[in-house]
């Protein structure tokens, strides 16, 4: 046999093994993206971050179990060029989704799941009716919302309500879940933004005055460049004993939040602070201002006196 006639033969053969290599491949990988990790149908929550990497994402998958191989979801991902479309949020996935199932939830949640969406400043009434909107179990959430046993569990801290505990962020949840999972996910990720705010887990009667705090904040900052502004201001009239006077305190029925009639802060948070709000009211910036306002095209306005705050008013608002 001539050396050309075995290299002919060499390379044939090297090139059904590649061949089948490659089919085994296929088959394999296909497999791969129809196979669940589980026959269990349970579900589980995972967080999504803002253009979180894929492979930090893919890790998370894999140390919930739901995926066999990272490697591979990482190929298959950026195949169907997906990346770009994957929602943040909380995601509800099942135990028994294939792969391709996985992906489809990350990309398109409302296949799935309810899309509930919590924008800072919304209060327990107004995370009620939205869940009453998407037919979630908003009457079981009412009835969470006072009480005692459930608010210790989900904040950690012996609070009269959930108000301000509930962080606001985008929650992917499935139609048929309980009103206490989804109230725990909200205190989950407060857990974790005050976590990430304090450097510290314990939460004391402070970090609840200081919840309270951001909450005013959340309502009065008419943006975040100001928020830590709105908390010198608040701050610097606790510390003279003067009534806060915030007007987003004067639209609550109970009159016990008004702090135009009362000194101090109110009872409890008047609604869901997000990060910034979070952070200025731990960060306040030191300034004299006592006083400020809101311009009509939403500027602030600050001032250190009676008479200069009645002039802007004058000024910006008549």
């Amino acid at each position: 046999m001539t050396k050309l006639k075995k290299l002919i033969i060499a390379n044939g053969i090297l090139f059904l093994f590649i061949l089948a290599f490659l089919i085994y491949t296929i088959f394999k990988f296909n497999a791969f993206l129809n196979t669940p990790a589980s026959q269990n149908h349970r579900g589980v929550y995972i967080k999504i971050e803002k253009n979180e990497p894929i492979k930090q994402l893919i890790k998370k998958l894999k140390q919930k179990n739901l995926i066999t191989r990272s490697d591979w979801f990482y190929y298959y991902i950026r195949l169907t060029g997906e990346a770009k479309n994957i929602k943040a949020g909380y995601h509800f996935i099942r135990r028994d989704y294939t792969p391709k199932q996985i992906l489809d939830e990350l990309v398109n949640p409302k296949l799935h799941t309810v899309k509930l969406t919590i924008l800072p400043g919304y209060d327990l009434k107004k995370i009620e009716q939205l869940m009453k909107e998407n037919g979630l179990d908003y009457s079981g959430f009412k009835k969470l919302e006072h009480n005692a046993k459930f608010i210790k569990e989900c904040s950690r801290y012996k609070a009269l309500s959930l108000e301000g505990f509930l962080y606001p962020d985008s929650y992917f949840v499935a139609k048929e879940e309980s009103a206490r999972v989804i109230a725990k996910l909200m205190c989950g990720q407060f857990k974790k933004i005050f976590k990430e705010t304090t450097k510290r887990d314990n939460f004391t009667e402070s970090d609840y005055k200081k919840l309270i705090i951001a909450s005013i904040i959340q309502k009065e900052a008419t943006n975040v460049n100001d928020m830590r502004l709105v908390a010198s201001v608040i701050y610097n009239r606790l510390k003279r004993n003067m009534p806060l006077q915030m007007d987003s305190t004067r639209n609550i029925d109970n009159k016990s939040y008004n702090t135009y009639l009362n000194r101090g802060l109110p009872p409890t948070p008047i609604c869901n602070p997000e990060r910034s709000a979070i952070y200025a009211a731990y960060n306040p910036e030191k300034s004299p201002f006592l006083f400020f306002i809101s311009k009509k095209n939403g500027e602030m306005v600050f001032s250190k006196t009676l008479k200069q705050h009645d002039n802007n008013i004058r000024k910006y608002l008549r």
